[in-house]
């Protein structure tokens, strides 16, 4: 019995009588039994039934317990509806099943039970530690022979192989149509060992759907939602205004709103890892304000079948040999992926290139920062109306007297000049400026004041008491990738994945071809073809072969 798609939907939402949208996950993984350290190689298919939003355009995967707890989370982008990227499982997990799951930001409206899971066994042959589990119906025995459709014709150049010998590998869709629903135009391909895959099919009942959405579809990349509440009555705080910058590499500004419900949203950069966030109110009055983040990844409870671990004889034969490659692996240090980095960071203020930049170390020292602006000729001077001091950009245009200046610290926006001009002046590096309007989302500025300190500690000053900071995951750096069968001629081959294209592409007539060099691992192998045609209906088939040590 061999892997097929796991998938989910949220049901119909013409049920209550709303128009949501429904959108649907449909998942694959490159195996399903896995040793501890190893990476699970995932592709999915979104299809939605939208109107007014494009498909999501970010999906989250995860690796989880049964009870929900997660072991390792991967963001991955969408591209024409398709994504592709790795989990890394932790060397020290315990034995054990667990679920990898996935879904997008919009389908968490309608709660876990609409997600797409995939069991997965996990062995950590340094533990003897096991997963408790109970259920005997989640897998069922892996057994020879074929249940795959005949949508799909395999074929090798013959049927054994040694060591280290090409493969070469065509496909044809058997059941070519011309209709555009029928057609497949991209399948995932996995060659893996035998018995390190099961059939199954987890269903579950799909939550009731809500009138109203919590979670927008993500159009334009990962974002950051959340709510700004009062600390002591709790009250939502409608229209106000929200600043985030990011801090150290990739640095970046953006402001927004909170809509009538106090919620707020973010679109961020299509960065890549952790970068450090830095969220607080426009108006420092924090004390009476807290910043409410919402969890990017999916945090409602979920009970899945609690899976009794067991493994067949040849399961556990496959599973041996697996560990086997991978502690020789360890030792050799060896890189099977190619992976180049899909977004290059950028360290230059997103402002571009500032009008004037003033360096403190090039004047004769002042006792405070106001002295400089005030004193130098430069096109910032700190004026003060009614007590209080704030700042002013000289421009030419009309608008630059219409608006205020955007003041930031280390690319933090500072509301309180009071808080700005109690830096040490020698802890200062540089002030850059931007003469002109500038517009950053749909917020104008009368131009930008930006204070660099020398080391990155904001000067000094204190930060609005609002304010949090958040290590946040961006996009996962595992991008699009393929595993190589390139090998090194005095290395050892121990690849337990062969060879791995989530987004193999077929030509007009739906046909393909594709290589591969075999392991040095002798055993049997399958070549497994899965896919989404253009009505949702998942497709998949399987070719076995196998490869023989030369010594025998």
């Amino acid at each position: 019995m061999f892997l097929i798609l796991a998938s989910a939907i949220v049901g119909e939402s013409q049920s209550i009588g709303t128009n949501l949208p429904e959108e649907k996950v449909s998942l694959i993984t490159d195996r399903t039994l896995y040793i501890a350290g190893e990476k699970i190689h995932i592709a999915a298919f979104v299809s939605n039934d939208f109107n007014r939003f494009e498909p999501g355009q970010v999906l989250y995967a995860e690796i989880i317990s049964s009870t929900g707890t997660s072991f390792s989370k991967s963001k991955l982008s969408v591209l024409n509806k398709e994504a592709s990227g790795c989990l890394e499982i932790p060397e020290d997990i315990v034995t054990g099943v667990y679920y990898v799951r996935a879904y997008t930001k919009y389908m968490r409206n309608f709660g876990p039970a609409g997600y797409a899971y995939i069991p997965v066994k996990i062995v950590n042959p340094l533990s003897d530690d096991v997963l408790n589990g109970s259920d005997n119906s989640v897998f069922i025995s892996p057994t020879q022979g074929h249940s795959f459709s005949d949508k799909f014709e395999i074929s090798t150049d013959k049927n054994e192989y040694a060591p280290r010998e090409s493969v070469n590998v065509g496909i044809t869709n058997l059941r070519l149509s011309s209709a555009a629903v029928d057609r497949v135009s991209k399948v995932s391909i996995s060659v893996i060992p035998e018995f390190a895959f099961s059939d199954f099919t987890l269903s579950l009942q799909a939550s009731d759907l809500k009138s109203a959405i919590t979670y927008y579809p993500e159009t334009r990349g990962v974002s950051l939602t959340g709510q700004l509440k009062e600390t002591v009555s709790g009250k939502t705080k409608p229209d106000n205004r929200i600043n985030l910058s990011i801090i150290g590499e990739g640095r970046d500004y953006m402001a927004t709103q909170t809509d009538t419900a106090g919620r707020f949203f973010f679109s961020l950069p299509a960065y890549t890892g952790r970068r450090d966030l830095f969220l607080c109110t426009a108006k420092d009055d924090s004390t009476l304000k807290q910043l409410l983040v919402d969890n990017d990844f999916c945090s409602l409870p979920v009970h899945l079948p609690a899976a009794q671990f067991n493994l067949s004889s040849e399961e556990r034969a496959t599973a041996y040999r697996m560990a086997l490659n991978v502690r020789i692996q360890h030792q050799f240090d060896k890189e099977t992926l190619q992976c180049p980095r899909p977004f290059e960071n950028d360290m230059r203020a997103f402002y571009g290139t500032p009008s004037d930049v003033i360096r403190l170390d090039n004047y004769v020292a002042l006792p405070t920062l106001e002295e400089y602006f005030n004193e130098l000729a430069g096109a910032v001077n700190v004026k003060k109306k009614n007590g209080h001091k704030y700042f002013k950009i000289l421009g030419t245009q009309p608008e630059m007297s219409y608006y205020d200046p955007l003041v930031l610290v280390d690319y933090v926006a500072i509301s309180n000049p009071d808080k700005i001009l109690t830096a040490t002046p020698t802890s200062i590096d540089r002030i850059e400026v931007i003469k002109v309007p500038y517009v950053k989302g749909d917020i104008t500025y009368g131009g930008i004041v930006s204070i660099i300190s020398k080391k990155g500690d904001f000067g000094g000053i204190d930060l609005p008491a609002s304010g949090i900071f958040i290590n946040y995951l961006f996009l996962s750096d595992t991008c699009r990738c393929k595993i190589s069968d390139k090998t090194i001629k005095d290395m050892p081959d121990t690849r337990n994945t062969l060879y791995w294209n989530a987004e193999f592409a077929l030509d007009d007539k739906e046909k393909g071809n594709f290589s591969f060099s075999t392991p040095d691992t002798p055993g049997r192998y399958v070549i497994v073809v899965r896919g989404v045609d253009g009505k949702g209906a998942e497709i998949k088939q399987d070719w076995i072969f196998e490869v023989k040590d030369n010594k025998q």
